[in-house]
């Protein structure tokens, strides 16, 4: 950014902010307010609030995807980071002259039942054009399919948020620091959220189950689960669950969750796996991995190419979407 330290840059503020805070903003963990934001303007020499839309209002629920109950103010922090995010990706669109737009599959009385989730799965496969194998990149396809896809440090408990920006804008936050096959499920969990308003109707419990059915469906489909375990099984061995989570992106925890869902396996022998088996290393230490990083890049993409084709200035896009690159 013009050659600037962040010593520099917080010494021509005259310490409105701490470096520190700076580096914040670089890395897009933290927003400056208009005051801060009206002062970086004219150390760069570029109206850096221009590229940002006025406002982005979030319509409907937040649909947040947690293991407990989160004090108000974090839910806040979350909530107001997410709104930060999408108007910068916005912003950065509405520059260039983008857009994307997302066309529901599903008719808005689509029900919401177990049965429907898998059919509903299949559908999808078959709409985009999936086929039956292993997804590599969950993200890229929300993506393409018109859903603005984030992801940022969250709270511990918290692996996910999705709702609608602006009426008819999709979204999906995503916490960065989880394991990729968590990120995955967690990503087509929140999918279904987005899908099947129909939820709504249910309770917490039952909608949670719902789209977590939803989930493992998409990732690992009926006809393939069978094709690799069998519709009938008295046990599995641990070595062939890793290497179908490698294959298809999705954890141990959830394939035996699937298999019981399925039929596959019993009830006894399913509380038998997670209480002897799954829930003492619930993290799954050891028990292979997915071998891509599933993560979102359309944001990045687009303030890589509107920098190289001198569409958004280079110093704005350092500094709020904490992108740079080497023009050729």
């Amino acid at each position: 950014m013009q050659g600037l330290t962040l010593d520099e840059v917080a010494a021509k503020l005259g310490g409105m902010v701490t470096k520190q805070a700076i580096s914040k903003y670089e890395r897009g963990l933290m927003a400056p307010s208009p005051a801060v934001l009206s002062a970086l303007s004219k150390i760069y020499g570029v109206d850096l609030r221009e590229s940002v839309p006025s406002s982005v209002y979030v319509t409907a629920s937040w649909n947040f995807r947690r293991g407990q109950n989160m004090p108000a103010k974090i839910e806040s922090a979350v909530k107001n980071n997410i709104i930060y995010c999408l108007e910068k990706y916005l912003g950065v669109e509405k520059r260039l002259g983008l857009s994307s737009i997302f066309r529901s599959p599903f008719p808005k009385d689509y029900p919401a039942t177990m049965e429907s989730m898998e059919e509903a799965a299949l559908f999808i496969r078959k709409k985009w054009q999936l086929g039956i194998d292993s997804i590599p990149y969950i993200c890229r396809m929300l993506e393409r399919a018109g859903i603005k896809v984030i992801e940022f440090d969250m709270e511990e408990g918290l692996d996910g948020v999705s709702g609608w920006a602006n009426q008819k804008i999709p979204f999906i936050a995503l916490r960065k620091d989880v394991k990729v096959d968590r990120k995955r499920f967690t990503a087509l969990h929140e999918l279904a959220h987005i899908l099947f308003t129909e939820l709504e109707d249910c309770t917490e419990k039952m909608k949670e189950r719902l789209c977590n059915r939803f989930a493992a469906a998409l990732l690992f489909p009926k006809e393939a689960f069978f094709c690799h375990i069998g519709k009938k099984r008295s046990a599995f061995a641990l070595e062939e669950l890793t290497e179908l989570k490698t294959i298809y992106g999705i954890s141990v925890a959830a394939i035996v969750h699937r298999a019981k869902d399925l039929g596959v396996i019993t009830e006894a022998y399913y509380n038998h796996l997670f209480d002897d088996v799954i829930n003492p290393n619930k993290i799954e230490d050891g028990w292979g991995a997915y071998p891509f990083d599933d993560k979102p890049g359309r944001c990045d993409e687009i303030c890589r190419r509107s920098i190289a084709e001198g569409l958004c200035d280079a110093d704005f896009l350092k500094l709020n979407m904490n992108v740079e690159l080497k023009i050729l």
